[in-house]
């Protein structure tokens, strides 16, 4: 063997000894609790999805998933710790669209959601549904667009706060529509809903799953759904893009993702994970009823959707000069 030969050889040894830890750390994978970080609140959707798809998750798994609560600063606060972590498997994030928003409206966020994590996949995606309070004279959205026309700076709406998805996403619907509607924000859905269904606002915008309690009590009527397709929970609200609005597709959704860097092997067995768990008839049927609509995506699918999303808020940010609350 010639010293060259010699060379190489070690060299492809020396290659495969580094790699070895890493292989093996992925083989054994899980063997010590799993933390998921959902950077809001117990109970509200994030939450429930979160918890839903860990306690699946465990079984899958064989071993103990961990939901912890990180609020604060929009999310931000969550994400900041996951994408800090070791880049192991073991601390996930429950990621949402808030995380896409982030750059656009804060200056440092602490992150950058389109390169500092690992996307795994998409979970549930839960339209928002544009709603008026019930004694307001209009049972259509084209209704309320004649109503706003022939009532000018009458109308206002709510929204959970200020560059929240469905803020940002009224404000697109304004744009698209031409509709003149006075911004109200609140510190979260149910404050908004509160005060909509008590007559305090006209409209507002939030996720279908806690406006349900409100429409089937007679308080709020809603008019339109902003996916694509209509939502399972709402099989009688038209979405916009049936009213005209054909490229809007936006809802409160929640996806898997850990930090940068994720070792292929965990990411594909996460994927796998979600996605059976998405597939199972008692999950589904309870994300359905809840409105969210089950969606797994393959990683890339994922990636495509945080810089779509990034980017298409970022300019609504800019357009309406929108700041941070």
């Amino acid at each position: 063997m010639t010293l060259l030969q010699r060379l190489a050889s070690v060299l492809v040894v020396g290659g495969a000894m580094a790699c070895a830890p890493l292989a093996m750390a992925t083989d054994k994978y899980p063997d010590k609790p799993i933390r998921i970080v959902v950077p809001f609140s117990a109970g509200g959707q994030f939450d429930i999805a979160a918890r839903m798809l860990g306690q699946f998750a465990g079984k899958e798994l064989s071993q103990s998933i961990i939901v912890e609560n990180l609020p604060g600063g929009g999310g931000n606060i969550g994400a900041v710790k996951v994408a800090a972590a070791p880049a192991d498997g073991y601390t996930l994030l429950a990621l949402g669209g808030n995380h896409a928003i982030a750059k656009a409206l804060y200056a440092k966020p602490g992150f950058d959601v389109n390169a500092d994590f690992t996307p795994i996949s998409l979970v549930t995606v839960a339209p928002h549904v544009v709603l008026v309070n019930a004694s307001l004279p209009v049972k259509t959205f084209p209704e309320l667009l004649e109503y706003a026309k022939r009532n000018p700076s009458s109308l206002n709406y709510g929204s959970p706060g200020v560059g929240t998805s469905m803020h940002l996403t009224f404000e697109m619907i304004k744009g698209n529509y031409g509709l003149d509607a006075m911004h109200v924000s609140y510190k979260g859905g149910s404050n908004m809903l509160n005060d909509l269904a008590a007559g305090q606002i006209n409209a507002g915008i939030v996720a279908v799953a806690p406006a349900q309690e409100f429409i089937k009590a007679g308080r709020i009527r809603p008019l339109a759904v902003t996916s694509k397709l209509r939502s399972a929970a709402l099989p009688d609200v038209p979405s916009l893009s049936e009213l005209g609005y054909a490229d809007l597709d936006t809802g409160s959704w929640m996806a898997l993702a850990g930090p940068k860097n994720l070792p292929p092997g965990i990411v594909a067995r996460w994927n796998e994970v979600v996605r059976a768990f998405l597939a199972d008839p008692a999950a589904k049927a309870k994300l359905e009823s809840m409105g969210f609509r089950p969606e797994p995506s393959s990683p890339e699918q994922l990636q495509k959707r945080l810089v779509g999303e990034s980017e298409t808020f970022l300019q609504v940010v800019r357009d309406k000069n929108i700041t941070a609350d």
